[in-house]
């Protein structure tokens, strides 16, 4: 049999509008020519079946009317291309396949098979559709501000045989016409029954996409996400939610998906919270009952703790006090909240100040590419700081490479999301042994402050113990007995199962009939089963950023320590807090106390750690010339402004150029060191001085800046006049293949420095002499740098 694979022609500019009978005129106009027409006429011959499906933007004439011709020609293209990609995605499996424009708002598509494939051709017509619909609609938008509405019409060729194919084809053309305007954009009865099939026979299905705790490389939570029946043109969440909405039964399905995500869920909660979507309009739906989530729950053997209700956002929300009243019902009820697709559609400031959510999921589109966009970084890390201050925490949705996940760990985010980290599946699959360890030692390298690597087996104390058999009343008499105690482990043959804290037990006991429902139970029954547990040689700093990443109410529970999983004490937060206190005195020795940059001690640190690895790098020399002048001037307060700018350009310049392992350090006073990779350093000092020459002017006053100089007193006592702070700016390559003393390199640096200041403006020199720390043999005599200004 004849079989095409989607071949495009040029574009049709004749049009065929039939008459309003839907009659052909007497002589049929030719919809398809040459070898298209030989195609379709060959599989006629060998008696397949055709069919035709029309596809036009509804009220295309108004459009035309009301915008500007280019306007409605991209409108009318975006219609043309997105038929011929979905066409080619759905229906490439047909031996006929053909698309024709018809004119500039109408696609016809020519189908060709047998009998079977072309039986239910009015559903084959009415879920592409929906499908052309969903991905115009964007683009509509973006052109004309509103929603365009697509009708669809299809019908069969009723053919004789060849000689009649061109008048069988305007025909069913005719009759496609017809049945598109008599749609006007509702969904067909086929597609409806179907739709009405599967939420009364329950066939919504879920998968479960991880949320990935970023600071101690645990699945935090699992987001639930519908999917209909597999083999239904249903099967994708885009067309059974836009379908919905169409069919006004938005609530109907989002009542059958809670049901599926709670139903699939259950068996493999670990420990885990569910993340369930919910539209805020159905909140509002005339059918709502508030308890009717609680039931399921209770169906499954759940609690509302477990579960956080992400709110999309992307509609609008009319009656916003009886929204936030239902909203405060499931809040009170012990339900987390999340706002969805922060950044986007509705989800603005004051939607996130009104709903007052526990989680900001922020969308997609600001965290794919964030490692190489600082405007996307930026915005992170104040919707981060936002987060801190209201007690929120960010989930980055859309993770898809190792770098995206390494920059946002980098930036202290609290939880990730991405196909990256892990794909939608049933049942839920767990993260990575190498995704694990990525975001331990991500995070690890990302933490504040200088390191405490010591492990935490140095602050471990003897545990508590009770065994798995032990009656919840033994517990009671330990605690009233030993008073200092405030958690008891539960141990099976020497392994941690679960931890009781004494006021959990006290508040379980202390609830009406609690004593006699519980103090004859096993201990199994109330217990934790999911402690915080690490073992021995973990790093203190790890294990406290993953204690700080738990839950409010799990926060201050002490953290277990196993040698090769056996119980061998535990550490409490308190004890943690301190150590890393302790280290961070130490560090506050060696930073500078205005930038908080490693100061001198740190800085010959890290060179001495790369001259030790033999690591070839570039070094900086950066200073302010005219400083004390305009110190002297402008005061101290605005010359701690100037450091402080200088600081953050300097580093700016490091995350948007440099890489990873690039370094700044704060000598003092206005001067600056950064260690760069030596085939990075150039663009990363021409990024310094195009910031700071910017930058710079607004540190004076409107007189000073349009004179170009103040009037001052230099260091020598010389009275005159003063160019406004520029910026020196001293490359010094070391090799370090050979030892290098800090004598060495520093007379090095001050001849650069010196040269670079003796030159007008913000300038740039680099040492042309070889580079310091060269093998023996090779001469380090080289011409000196010119100078850049």
């Amino acid at each position: 049999m004849l079989r095409t694979f989607m071949q495009f022609p040029p574009r049709i500019e004749q049009r065929f509008i039939p008459d309003g009978a839907g009659s052909p005129p007497s002589k049929p106009p030719e919809l398809l020519r040459g070898q298209r027409r030989a195609m379709v006429a060959g599989h006629v011959g060998l008696g397949g079946v055709l069919g035709v499906v029309l596809l036009e933007i509804q009220d295309f004439y108004l459009l035309r009317r009301l915008f500007r011709p280019e306007v409605a020609a991209a409108v009318g293209v975006a219609l043309e291309d997105e038929v011929r990609s979905t066409a080619a995605t759905r229906l490439s499996g047909l031996p006929v396949c053909l698309v024709e424009r018809l004119d500039a708002g109408r696609v016809l598509l020519v189908l060709g098979g047998n009998s079977a494939a072309l039986d239910a051709l009015d559903r084959t017509g009415a879920a592409l559709r929906l499908e052309v619909r969903g991905r115009v609609r964007c683009e509509a938008i973006r052109l004309t501000g509103q929603e365009l509405e697509i009708r669809c019409g299809a019908a069969l060729v009723i053919s004789q045989g060849v000689a009649g194919l061109d008048m069988a084809l305007a025909s069913a053309l005719g009759e496609a016409s017809r049945l598109a305007r008599g749609e006007a954009g509702t969904g067909t009865s086929p597609m409806l029954r179907e739709f009405r099939e599967i939420l009364e026979l329950g066939r919504v299905r879920s998968v479960y996409q991880p949320i990935v705790n970023l600071r101690a490389g645990t699945v935090f939570a699992w987001e639930a996400l519908a999917r209909g029946p597999a083999e239904s043109v249903f099967a994708s969440p885009s067309m059974l939610f836009d379908f919905a909405e169409e069919a006004g039964a938005v609530f109907a399905l989002e009542k059958a998906c809670r049901e599926a995500a709670i139903r699939g869920f259950s068996p493999n909660t670990h420990g885990a919270k569910l993340f369930c979507n919910i539209h805020p309009r159905t909140m509002l739906d005339p059918a709502f009952t508030p308890g009717e989530t609680r039931k399921l729950l209770d169906k499954y053997g759940m609690e509302p703790k477990d579960v956080v209700l992400e709110i999309t956002e992307r509609h609008s929300v009319k009656d916003f006090n009886l929204f936030h009243r239902t909203l405060d019902h499931y809040r009170d009820a012990g339900y987390g909240v999340a706002i969805d697709d922060v950044g986007t559609g509705y989800s603005g400031l004051a939607s996130i100040a009104e709903i007052k959510p526990d989680f900001m999921k922020i969308d997609m589109s600001l965290v794919r590419g964030i490692d190489t966009n600082p405007v996307k970084r930026a915005l992170l890390e104040t919707m981060l700081t936002f987060a801190e201050k209201v007690g929120c925490r960010i989930v980055a949705e859309g993770i898809e490479t190792e770098a995206e996940l390494a920059c946002l760990i980098r930036l202290g985010a609290h939880f990730g999301q991405g196909f990256y980290l892990g794909r939608p599946a049933q049942p839920p699959a767990d993260l990575g042994d190498d995704i694990r360890l990525a975001i331990v030692a991500g995070s690890s390298l990302a933490a504040d402050g200088l390191k405490c690597a010591s492990p935490i087996s140095d602050l471990a104390e003897r545990a508590n113990q009770m065994p798995h058999s032990a009656q919840v009343g033994e517990v009671k008499q330990f605690f009233d007995a030993e008073e200092a105690a405030h958690a008891v482990v539960v141990v099976r043959d020497g392994f941690p199962e679960g931890l009781i804290m004494s006021h959990h037990l006290d508040r379980l006991l202390s609830s009406q009939y609690g004593l006699a429902l519980f103090l004859r139970r096993e201990i199994t029954r109330i217990m934790d089963p999911q402690p915080l547990t690490v073992e021995w040689d973990t790093p203190v700093e790890v294990a406290a950023q993953a204690a700080m990443a738990r839950d409010r109410d799990k926060l201050y529970d002490p953290i277990l320590v196993t040698c090769r999983g056996k119980l061998s004490g535990v550490v409490s937060v308190q004890k943690i807090l301190d150590a890393l206190a302790c280290v961070q005195v130490e560090m506050a020795k060696g930073a500078n106390p205005l930038t908080g940059l490693p100061g001198n001690v740190a800085i010959e640190r890290e060179i001495s750690r790369r001259s030790a690895a033999r690591m070839a790098t570039s070094l900086v020399y950066v200073d302010l010339d005219n400083f004390k002048v305009y110190n002297d001037v402008y005061g101290f307060q605005n010359g701690d402004k100037a450091i402080l700018m200088t600081a953050r350009i300097l580093g700016e310049a490091l995350t948007s150029q440099g890489g990873e392992d690039d370094f700044l350090g704060h000598v003092g006073g206005d001067d600056f060191v950064l260690l760069c990779r030596c085939e990075t350093v150039e663009q990363v000092c021409q990024s310094v001085l195009e910031t700071f020459a910017a930058a710079s002017p607004a540190l004076y006053g409107s007189e000073d800046r349009a004179r170009g100089y103040i009037e001052g007193q230099s260091r020598d006592g010389r009275v005159g006049r003063f160019d406004l702070i520029t910026l020196s700016m001293g490359i010094i390559d070391c090799a370090f293949a050979a030892p290098v003393t800090m004598d060495e390199l520093g007379q090095r640096a001050a001849a650069v420095k010196k040269f670079a200041k003796s030159r007008p403006g913000n300038s740039l020199v680099r040492d042309r002499r070889g580079p310091l720390g060269l093998a023996q043999g090779i001469s380090e005599e080289m011409p000196p740098a010119a100078g850049r200004g």
